[in-house]
């Protein structure tokens, strides 16, 4: 992989303002379907074309039909219960926390002596900030950003629709990671690394790993590193109505996958000498499929999160006529078939049946103001004590933050609406006292503070 020194995401049903990122609903602008080529399980270099599914023209596909067909009766409404409620004298307000226009990505920094971390925007800038305490008590008033980007990336960032910059974590060893879309469209990891007082980053870093895209929809992006340091990285399905591709279910490439990886480094403190290998425990999934992929049948989850107290995995994925979904895999639960799109949720969508469908531990329709879930996590701070063991969402069309109690293999308790929104929410943060932020691609940061 190459690297370098620092230079410098039919209609919905709600529309989205054209500023954000097209994550949900039936697509919107997806061309022909056709794109570049999908990387193969042998990476670089050996890539596999990706063929269109069938000859019938787009209008007489299973998937543009079924993606164009009404919602029928009976799915599971979000029907969110007011937090007054449910819970008669708590409350929510959202503090500002950074001003930042088009941000979409954000970590907390835990090695940095005076805490704060690192924000990015849509176009691949990432900005260190640290909190602005009160003299008096030591309120967080909060956040300041540094003056200047620490890396710039926007020369050769693609933001249109789903691309972008999507996807930040910090790896074990305090480096940061980031998932961005390159300006052909390849989605990129990168692995930076912070000087030693953390206020800023090293100029040198190393491009880690290649996933070429079929176009600029459903791209995914999603990073968290395991506690046991291995490295979990979500893919959309590539884009088109339905998955035309069927990439889904196509065990051969990362697309519509989340993969896993252990970082090989050889010994070597330098990351440009770093390999991502498949992480040991991987599942078979038979001949030819790629030894990377942990979990696979997802459209977009666009937002995973890991419950460290439970150690389980938390996969919000988009849908695409009808369901949102939010599935929650154990980290023993290799090879899990989330089902798309055969399945659209727990509903049937297009091909065939199948046996391992591992269906989703929560679920709501789309549409009337809602067209795309917002993965969050689960609560784990003291500030709202009344949260704890709640996960924390939002939908990018409605804008509303809710909270609901996902146990698998139970039903869901019911969902709060916790009487809070942003214009357009695209993804949370959590701080090391486990408070959480909401990330609004409009407006900025903002905490949520009781």
């Amino acid at each position: 992989m190459r690297g370098g020194r620092l230079f410098s995401i039919a209609t919905c049903t709600v529309a989205v303002a054209a500023g954000a990122m097209a994550m949900g609903c039936s697509d919107i602008g997806i061309g022909d379907g056709t794109g570049p080529a999908v990387s193969s399980p042998g990476g670089e270099g050996s890539a596999a074309t990706s063929e269109p599914a069938t000859t019938l023209p787009l209008t007489q596909t299973p998937e543009y039909i079924a993606s164009n067909t009404p919602c029928p009766q009976g799915l599971t409404e979000l029907g969110a219960t007011p937090l007054g409620e449910v819970a008669p004298g708590r409350s929510l307000t959202l503090v500002p926390y950074i001003d930042l226009a088009e941000a979409t990505v954000m970590v907390f920094d835990s090695a940095g002596a005076a805490g704060g971390g690192f924000v990015g925007d849509r176009r691949g800038r990432v900005w260190r900030f640290a909190p602005n305490f009160a003299a008096q008590a030591g309120r967080d008033f909060g956040a300041i950003i540094s003056g200047e980007p620490v890396a710039d990336f926007s020369s050769n960032t693609a933001a249109e629709h789903d691309q972008g910059l999507v996807g930040m974590t910090l790896g074990p060893d305090g480096r940061l990671w980031i998932n961005r879309t390159d300006r052909h469209g390849s989605s990129v990891l990168t692995v930076l690394t912070p000087r030693a007082d953390r206020s800023t980053l090293e100029s040198r870093y190393a491009d880690v790993l290649e996933v070429k895209q079929t176009n600029a929809q459903h791209n995914g992006g999603a990073l968290v590193f395991g506690p046991d340091g291995l490295l979990y990285v979500s893919f959309g399905d590539g884009g088109g109505l339905g998955d035309p591709h069927h990439h889904g279910q196509n065990l051969t490439t990362p697309l519509g996958a989340i993969l896993r990886f252990a970082v090989d480094d050889s010994g070597s403190t330098d990351a440009g000498d770093w390999r991502l290998v498949p992480a040991p425990g991987n599942p078979d999934l038979g001949t030819a499929s790629d030894p990377r992929i942990w979990a696979y049948g997802a459209r977009n989850p666009f937002q995973i999160s890991l419950d460290a107290v439970t150690g389980t995995l938390w996969v919000a994925d988009v849908g695409q006529q009808c369901m949102e979904e939010v599935t929650v895999l154990g980290l023993d639960e290799a090879g899990a078939n989330l089902g798309w799109n055969s399945y659209e949720g727990s509903r049937r969508f297009v091909g065939t049946e199948l046996d391992n469908h591992r269906e989703p531990d929560f679920e709501y329709r789309h549409g009337r103001g809602l067209c795309a879930v917002i993965g969050g996590h689960v609560y784990r701070g003291s500030e709202l004590d009344w949260l704890t063991g709640r996960y924390v969402f939002a939908d990018l069309c409605g804008g509303d933050i809710y909270a609901v109690a996902v146990q698998p293999g139970t039903e869901p308790d019911e969902v709060w609406s916790l009487g809070v929104s942003t214009p357009r929410p695209v993804g949370f943060g959590v701080d090391a006292a486990g408070e959480l932020y909401v990330i609004d691609i409009e407006t900025g940061v903002w905490r949520l503070a009781g």
